[in-house]
């Protein structure tokens, strides 16, 4: 999907919870783009946002441009967003945009730290919008590499270790065993990736030599929220 579009729908998106003045912070691959890396394209937006799923579903219920996916978890709303309006053209999946919203009522003292970031759209103008700083990036994207397959995830591992080694050094000392070892088992290039932030991974792969990895782990509850270092409520 074309950057200017995800950028557009990040836009809009940041606007409206701002305006209800909700915080909020972009993360994953998107948000791993609009830092400058240029390794791989994103289709959709990943929000960690500071509110109750029942107050974002308001918000948007009455939007043109905004269609919710019915979920039931309520740590959880996706929507698509139009940029021609569902009113207009319904059907046009080179318009629609998947924003995937975790949701919860956090402490503001607690939500991650994010970085106001400069994105330019093409209908939506050029503003600024929050995007998580690259400690919960790298934790979310590890955490991402511990459940499932996906090669871009460990892609995006190794350039945020590339481009923010030092200041991830301090991260890595606190790292989950569990899902450092999952990741490696997963993605076993990320054994090498790892050691630059001085991460010893065989103690770990070994505490987890017996959890089946064929197939992707099913989310639970909260589980995005804690892979970004997140405290739930």
């Amino acid at each position: 999907m074309h950057q200017t579009t995800l950028n557009d729908a990040a836009l809009a998106l940041s606007r409206v919870l701002t305006f209800h003045r909700i915080h909020h912070t972009f993360f994953g691959g998107f948000a791993i783009l609009a830092t400058g890396a240029d390794h791989r394209e994103s289709k959709d937006l990943d929000v960690l946002v500071s509110a109750p799923k029942s107050t974002i579903t308001h918000i948007l219920s009455d939007r043109r441009d905004w269609l919710e996916i019915p979920h039931a978890r309520e740590d959880y709303v996706a929507y698509f967003w139009n940029s021609s309006s569902f009113s207009t053209s319904p059907l046009e999946p080179k318009h629609m945009v998947l924003v995937e919203m975790f949701v919860g009522q956090h402490d503001k003292a607690h939500f991650p730290e994010s970085r106001n970031t400069v994105l330019k759209g093409c209908k939506m103008g050029t503003s600024y919008v929050p995007i998580a700083n690259e400690d919960v990036l790298f934790r979310g994207k590890l955490n991402a590499c511990a459940s499932r397959g996906k090669r871009s995830d460990a892609q995006d591992v190794d350039y945020l270790v590339a481009t923010y080694g030092e200041r991830l050094k301090v991260v890595a000392k606190s790292l989950d065993k569990r899902t450092v070892g999952l990741a490696v088992r997963r993605h076993p290039e990320l054994r090498k990736v790892l050691a630059e932030l001085g991460v010893g991974t065989r103690g770990a792969v070994w505490g987890v030599r017996k959890a089946k990895i064929e197939a992707p782990a099913v989310p639970q509850m909260w589980d995005v929220h804690r892979g970004l270092g997140l405290e739930c409520v």
